[in-house]
């Protein structure tokens, strides 16, 4: 894994050569057995997880955007044939399928490497709520790495695998995020599926992704989000939203902030939102606030009891002390505090939208303030309670939530913020959080950060001649398609290549492929295409246009029109 520490990276090895899915896949496997035991609940053994990688023997490496990369998965996540624990051995079992999330990622050719450590029954923000151990910060150990999915975060922040999923209901995909120093992001409600996945407040439950880049997190992104039919809660959303080169932001206003005495984390958030491009709007965070509150301190702590209250009942001594008295809390709530609570929420949700009016992106402290394990373990209530100010509205409010790293403390600790969006704004806010962190910004239907996108019609399609150019610089194929019935395809003389001639009269859809490259192998890879072709734009059958080879204006001189074959494959075959 610390040959190639992004998704990018690590698919230009694949594509060269000089790397195999075995080697990386042994490596995260020998780095997980030298971290801290408590980042682990279950670790794969190697025969396992090498069955995961000869499986990519049968899938089209264009086809698989997470070919051969290892990911880690939180322990209330199912995969099949591995127990799920919820960090509670009481209460393990042995899933016959794995989470529909799995599912997709193992489809696309991720290769699973073990199971993390959690808060119990991910209740909590903390990381140390666990008969399996306290999961160390990866910076500084003697801090907390944050909760419920400490084990995951760890897990990617130490460079055992480039991504690794969590869950978040009140921050546990965030806080972890912001203490470890990497990228957490949270989807709107309904757009990741949550079967197979034990649930907490199943109203409210997220499954979430820690990535070192915006880039990866938005890979990953791609291939687990959409609509379950099996998953009651599922959303049918268009998670398109704003124009983030242009992104309008607000911030919560700092001084009305809970800050409990941290002044390292209040100066780092203002210098933050001080940098803020143009016009940025300061927001009353008090909406926000009060929000949170309604969610342990309402009846969404009910919900708790109705997922494991029974277990809890059966099994009081398998339950970890801290998790059963708040589980317990859950008991005294009734009918009538549960309708007061949403009627509230349906006010709060009204001055949420309100607070959005005018901007795209709210930015947020992801949490206020970082606590050792020993301050956690001297008052685990309390400590607990503050961390979640600022992320416990969130799922209540419908937004969605990218946390970033914004800084580094005196001690050396690391500063995180958390971009906001309403629900369905999911791509938009990953671009917006790109461009926040200086990475490059894709636009919607457009590549991921640090790609380009490129069409390309003949020799360099999957299957022929010239295809290698592309996929040894880590290129794969994310679309084949046709451009609009405006285009002319000419074979040069040469036999080798055709030339694409956009043409107002006489033309036709003419298949191609659309392909994503590294934006840093494009000027490598241009230096090999010779005249007639040149790069231009091109315009395909559903209206978008995308840079690719199209042919200069000498390039019908002898050239044949087999316009009429559609492509240049079919007409190869015919040749």
């Amino acid at each position: 894994m610390s040959r190639a520490g992004t998704l990018a990276a690590l698919r230009r090895a694949y594509a060269e050569g000089g790397l195999h899915p075995r080697e990386v896949a042994c490596e995260a496997l020998h780095r997980a057995a030298g971290a801290d035991p408590a980042v682990w609940i279950h670790r794969l053994e190697a025969t396992a997880v090498l069955a995961h990688v000869d499986r990519l023997d049968g899938l089209d490496f264009d086809s698989a955007p997470l070919w051969g990369v290892p990911f880690a998965i939180k322990d209330n996540i199912d995969l099949a044939g591995d127990p799920t624990t919820a960090g509670c051995p009481g209460y393990a079992y042995m899933p016959e399928r794995s989470a529909t999330v799995v599912e997709r990622l193992l489809a696309a050719g991720a290769v699973p490497i073990g199971k993390t450590n959690l808060d119990q029954f991910a209740t909590g923000l903390v990381g140390t709520r666990s008969p399996y151990g306290v999961v160390p910060n990866a910076i500084d150990p003697s801090y907390i790495a944050g909760g419920s999915s400490s084990g995951s975060a760890v897990a990617v922040a130490l460079g055992i695998v480039p991504f690794a999923l969590g869950t978040d209901t009140a921050g546990s995909g965030r806080v972890p995020a912001a203490f470890n120093g990497l990228v957490g992001f949270k989807p709107s409600r309904g757009w990741w599926s949550t079967r197979g996945v034990v649930p907490a407040c199943r109203t409210l439950d997220c499954v979430s992704v820690f990535a070192r880049t915006v880039a990866d997190a938005y890979a990953v992104a791609e291939v687990a989000g959409g609509f379950d039919a099996e998953d009651p809660f599922s959303r049918r959303l268009d998670v398109g939203g704003f124009d983030a080169y242009n992104a309008r932001f607000g911030y919560l206003a700092p001084e009305r902030l809970p800050w409990f005495d941290d002044t390292a984390y209040a100066d780092l958030y203002g210098h933050c939102v001080s940098g803020l491009p143009g016009t940025p709007r300061a927001v009353d965070p008090e909406t926000f606030l009060a929000a949170g509150r309604l969610l342990y301190e309402g009846p969404w702590l009910a919900e708790r009891v109705a997922a494991v209250g029974d277990f809890v009942d059966a099994h009081p001594d398998a339950v970890h002390p801290v998790t059963r008295t708040v589980i317990e809390g859950g008991r005294t709530l009734d009918a009538a505090d549960c309708f007061r609570a949403q009627y509230r929420l349906a006010e709060l949700r009204r001055e949420a939208d309100a607070a959005f009016a005018g901007i795209d992106v709210l930015v947020a402290p992801t949490a206020p303030t970082h606590y050792t394990v020993d301050e956690v373990e001297a008052d685990p209530f309390n400590t607990n309670a503050r961390l979640g100010a600022f992320t416990n509205c969130v799922n209540l409010l419908d937004l969605c939530a990218v946390a970033v790293p914004a800084g580094t403390t005196p001690g050396g600790l690391p500063f995180g913020v958390t971009l906001l969006a309403p629900a369905g704004r999911d791509y938009a806010l990953l671009r917006a959080a790109a461009a926040f962190l200086g990475e490059e910004v894709p636009s919607a239907g457009e590549p991921l950060p640090g790609m380009v996108h490129l069409a390309v019609c003949g020799a360099h399609m999957a299957g022929q001649a010239l295809n290698g150019e592309l996929t040894r610089r880590g290129a794969w194929r994310v679309a084949a398609t046709r451009t609009a019935p405006r285009y002319r395809l000419l074979a040069l003389p040469d036999g080798k290549r055709p030339a694409l001639i956009r043409s107002e009269s006489g033309g036709a859809p003419i298949e191609l492929e659309v392909w994503s490259v590294p934006s840093v192998e494009v000027g490598g890879f241009l230096a090999t295409v010779d005249r007639p072709l040149a790069l231009g734009s091109v315009e395909l059958e559903d209206g978008r246009w995308v840079h690719g080879f199209v042919g200069d204006a000498g390039a019908a001189s002898g050239a044949a029109d087999i316009t009429r074959f559609g492509g240049w494959r079919a007409y190869r075959e015919t040749a």
